[in-house]
């Protein structure tokens, strides 16, 4: 999540595709970025009334269309309506403006604003692949928001292979700072653009909010959002922004995160909601990061302690603590009972106790770096079984004979189980599954005692603690 963005970023590994020399620039510096205000009475605070989404598709496409909330970079799926004749509409009821997507399923989806102000959205999708098919000519939010969109990734891509290049080139560095700051201004000039084209929308709000006119001032950093406002909850802005202020101002340290956590409680808790989320946004984001000791930084003194006075959170933060507690070294993570490939029954609890230790191995039949370390994996399990050891494969996939496939291909003979339902099967939910592979390696006793990034790192423990 936005901590692997953050120390990626902050040591200059970003991938193979970096710029090795800047775009050629004018010898203009770029003008200062100035800050405008889109939030006016009609679209300050959360606004909640019903609307009708409705809309066409390709006539080939049959089926459901799905709805889902958002809740920053989550979604939540909470309607579903009948495609009939390539036109769908789903039922007239309540929804809090802010960014929701529209799909076929989880791999296809379009995010599109609902807003109060709008009683009635139309959509119309030209094509199968409904992200950058979509267009709304009863909707001017949409209509704004699809302009916006195809111009943005392309704007922050550039921005960052600037300082990409910046961090790569120290003698070049003058002029990706300059492609920089110019991609910068090109940016805020068009989140300007759709203030003024669009007065009193929630795109002018999540605009406003958007833009970082104290971008190197901890303290006032944050001054552009009213957190008072619930609405910045379905949409990607706090997030995004939690992530920008995390990498300028930890500087890669565990107290400067401690301070940035600190300082984004602080400024949220004037909204128990806002608050919740937002802790939930650095909890899921350190976890994913394996910065354990940050989790429970924020378990042991925002959501277990009294560091945000009275605040009310609810059970669902407190889950998730939970959760993550259980899956940190040293705890029990959750049983796994599923059935074989060969159809018997698994239950990881039992087999722990049977061994010194198990390993607990994600995979999906589609992830190629899982189907590399697959020679390995099995060389360790052959190495090690007779002393007490065992694996258990837990796939995610969905389509059973890709399933099956593989397992032929990579010729494993420990348990193998399946969830079938990606990433949402239940098993990778309670492990908390955001990529394949995934290691857990547990003791006799249950509990994890390494959580590995490959299986090298298993070979290394078993070889000094497998005698």
């Amino acid at each position: 999540m936005f901590l692997i963005s953050i120390l990626l970023t902050s040591l200059g590994w970003m991938g193979c595709n970096d710029p090795a020399t800047p775009v050629q620039q004018t010898s203009n510096t770029p003008k200062e970025i100035t800050f405008v205000n889109g939030i006016t009475d009609a679209n300050k605070g959360m606004r909640k009334g019903d609307v009708v989404i409705k809309g066409n598709l390709p006539a080939n496409i049959k089926g459901k269309i799905l709805l889902w909330e958002t809740s920053g970079k989550v979604t939540e799926l909470i309607d579903s309506t009948l495609i009939e004749n390539g036109a769908f509409a789903f039922s007239n009821k309540p929804y809090e403006s802010g960014i929701y997507m529209v799909g076929l399923n989880a791999n296809n989806m379009a995010a599109v604003i609902i807003s109060t102000a709008e009683p009635v959205v139309d959509l119309q999708f030209k094509g199968a692949k409904l992200e950058g098919s979509m267009s709304s000519t009863s909707s001017k939010e949409n209509e704004g928001w699809i302009k916006y969109m195809a111009q943005e990734p392309i704007l922050l891509k550039a921005i960052k292979d600037a300082k990409v290049g910046a961090h790569k080139n120290p003698g070049m560095k003058g002029q990706f700072d300059q492609q920089a700051a110019q991609k910068e201004l090109e940016l805020a000039t068009l989140q300007h653009s759709m203030i003024s084209e669009y007065p009193g929308t929630f795109l002018a709000k999540i605009m406003t909010w958007k833009q970082e006119p104290n971008k190197t001032d901890m303290a006032k950093y944050f001054d552009n959002i009213d957190f008072t406002d619930e609405s910045i909850i379905h949409t990607k802005v706090m997030s995004d922004r939690i992530e920008t202020f995390m990498r300028s101002f930890s500087k890669g340290e565990e107290s400067g995160f401690i301070n940035c956590v600190s300082t984004v409680a602080e400024k949220t808790k004037v909204n128990d909601r806002v608050l919740e989320f937002s802790l939930n946004q650095m909890l899921v984001g350190f976890y994913e990061s394996n910065m354990e000791n940050m989790c429970m930084h924020i378990i042991d003194n925002y959501i277990n302690g009294e560091s945000c006075g009275d605040s009310d959170l609810s059970n669902v933060i407190k889950t998730t603590a939970s959760s993550i507690k259980n899956l940190s070294v040293g705890n029990t993570p959750p049983n796994i009972q599923l059935t074989t490939s060969t159809g018997s029954k698994y239950d990881l609890y039992k087999t722990a106790a049977s061994n010194k230790y198990t390993l607990v191995m994600f995979w999906s039949s589609w992830c190629e770096h899982c189907k590399g370390e697959a020679p390995e994996v099995k060389a360790c399990y052959d190495q090690w079984k007779a002393k007490g050891f065992d694996i258990v494969g837990v796939s995610i996939d969905k389509n059973k004979q890709a399933w099956t496939n593989a397992l032929t291909e990579r010729g494993f003979t420990f348990p193998q189980v399946c969830g079938m339902n990606e990433y949402q099967s239940p098993v990778a939910k309670d492990y908390r599954v955001s990529k394949t592979p995934t290691f857990y390696l547990l003791d006799k006793e249950q509990k994890i005692v390494l959580k590995p990034k490959g299986i090298r790192e298993v070979q290394t423990f078993l070889a000094a603690n497998l005698k």
